[in-house]
């Protein structure tokens, strides 16, 4: 082995172990509710089929599609042998590979090991926030690489990026389907270039104008693009959702969950400093003699108002600039020769190498034992797992029912507790229920026309937060009495209707 191919053999694997570390450093260590439910589906799976019927809620004939069934699948199964600390250890494996998908990407077009492992590190800072025990986590990855695989396509116009591209297209489809109609959005882009080159073409005024700062470029083979667009829309199909991937967002959009989930509020710029700095770091970029292709321009744009509909949309912001801005940057400008990590390790050896592997093996090691033996995401001192083992162990639960809060209902469905409602928003809504909109009714609950609901439903147990409005309420309600305490954080009330 040559020197040379060592110290880049080297230079990797640093490289390799700094995504890590970062990984191990940003990655959340507490869990969102969308886990508990997602367990609970995946043991369904197993048990029902897919059967798109709701099993947690007491509620009779609700429906639900299992939406993202395949991560159910995987991440109950991962649970069932390993506990929460198997499911950490594989986000943050997930979160790891991201980092080095970012890195690889990134390098091809800066031809730069240090500005792409920087790349790599702030697109994993930027998303930290969003990097939790989601579905989401995966299907970042997947839209990553359809954007990379797109611009490909487009340049090359090779059918085995056509091929990847419909793999990528069918496996999201199956693993996040109401996030899959993203996979069509980032083809308009390119499509849009398509058709407006023989317009500006045509238009000499347009042409002259917007050459200065825009290029328009034809694909390298548009037949073979529009094809792929084609294939990529019916890959819709390859799922057991029917007509629900084309469907799901419209009838999402804009419904009743939207009024109280903060994710799903608008985006309100100012509250945002980093995409307040991202965006300003691209206007910068384009006040220099900066030319950008049009379908980077019109991606950019698009993204950004994406965020602005909804909070959880500023991920994609967070996701694509970075990648984006730096290959605008490197297709207009040059850098002069900053020292490469190869440089650095040009002095390194194997015994260098034999020492830093040694020394991950022990971190990892001691981690192992010290933060892994007993982790849970802290679940048992976030969510109301006393009063889980109280109804578990003192209650007929099974045939009763129990109001409990949209935030922590997949927790008690976890335990086979019949619940009101929880966080699978889409049950809880006629658009997809065929019936009620039940979400409508846990917001009056919550307020202080609370019996009208109670009295609806004939709830046996009230779960609710301790000393929020609605604990008041039945505190003082001759109707209900006080049970149970967590910790002055839940409290389990009898309800005598």
């Amino acid at each position: 082995m040559t020197k040379n191919k060592l110290n880049n053999i080297l230079s990797n694997i640093i490289i390799i172990i700094i995504i890590l570390i970062g990984a191990s450093m940003l990655i959340m260590r507490f869990t969102q509710n969308d886990i508990f439910f997602d367990l609970k589906t995946g043991q369904n799976l197993f048990k029902y089929g897919l059967d798109f019927k709701d099993h947690f809620s007491f509620i009779p004939n609700l429906t639900y599609l299992y939406h993202h069934y395949l991560y159910d699948i995987l991440i109950s199964q991962i649970y069932s042998y390993t506990n929460f600390y198997g499911i950490f250890i594989f986000f943050l494996l997930i979160y790891s590979l991201l980092g080095l998908i970012v890195y690889k990407i990134t390098n091809n077009y800066s031809q730069n090991k240090l500005i792409s492992l920087f790349i790599s590190l702030i697109t994993m800072y930027l998303l930290k926030s969003y990097y939790s025990d989601r579905v989401q986590a995966v299907t970042y990855i997947l839209f990553f690489l359809e954007i990379y695989y797109l611009i490909k396509l487009y340049n090359t116009g090779n059918k085995k990026y056509s091929f990847i591209l419909i793999l990528l297209s069918i496996l999201i489809v199956n693993l996040h389907m109401p996030l899959w109609i993203f996979t069509l959005v980032l083809c308009l882009p390119f499509l849009a270039e398509i058709v407006l080159i023989p317009l500006i073409n045509k238009i000499k005024f347009l042409k002259n104008h917007l050459s200065n700062k825009i290029i328009f470029t034809k694909p390298q083979n548009s037949k073979i693009f529009i094809l792929t667009f084609i294939l990529l829309l019916l890959s819709g199909l390859c799922s057991p959702f029917k007509l629900n991937p084309y469907t799901f967002f419209i009838k999402a959009f804009n419904n009743s969950s939207y009024s109280f989930i903060m994710e799903m509020q608008p985006t309100i710029l100012i509250h945002e400093p980093k995409l307040l700095i991202i965006l300003g770091l691209t206007i910068i970029l384009f006040m220099f003699k900066t030319k950008i292709k049009f379908s980077d321009l019109a991606l950019l744009l698009g993204l950004f108002v994406f965020s602005l509909i909804a909070h959880r949309n500023i991920a994609y912001v967070y996701l694509f600039y970075p990648l984006i801005l730096i290959k605008i940057f490197f297709e207009n400008y040059s850098l002069p020769k900053f020292p490469e990590i190869k440089n650095i390790t040009k002095y390194l050896n194997i015994n260098v190498l034999y020492f830093i592997t040694a020394i991950c093996l022990l971190i990892c090691y001691i981690l192992s034992f010290s933060l892994l033996k007993d982790f849970d995401y802290k679940v048992k001192d976030t969510y109301p797992d006393e009063i889980v083992n109280y109804i578990k162990n003192n209650l007929d639960y099974s045939h009763l029912k129990f109001y409990c809060d949209f935030n922590y209902g997949s927790y008690l469905a976890l335990y086979d507790i019949p619940i009101f409602i929880d966080s699978r928003a889409e049950v809880y809504i006629k658009e997809f229920n065929g019936g009620e909109d039940i979400i409508k009714d846990y917001l009056i609950s919550t307020g202080m026309n609370y019996k009208e609901i109670f009295e609806k439903y004939q709830f046996d147990y009230a779960i609710v937060y301790y000393n929020n409005d609605l604990y008041h309420y039945l505190e003082q309600d001759a109707d209900f009495e006080l049970i149970y305490n967590e910790d002055n954080m839940y409290a389990l009330f009898e309800c005598n209707l």
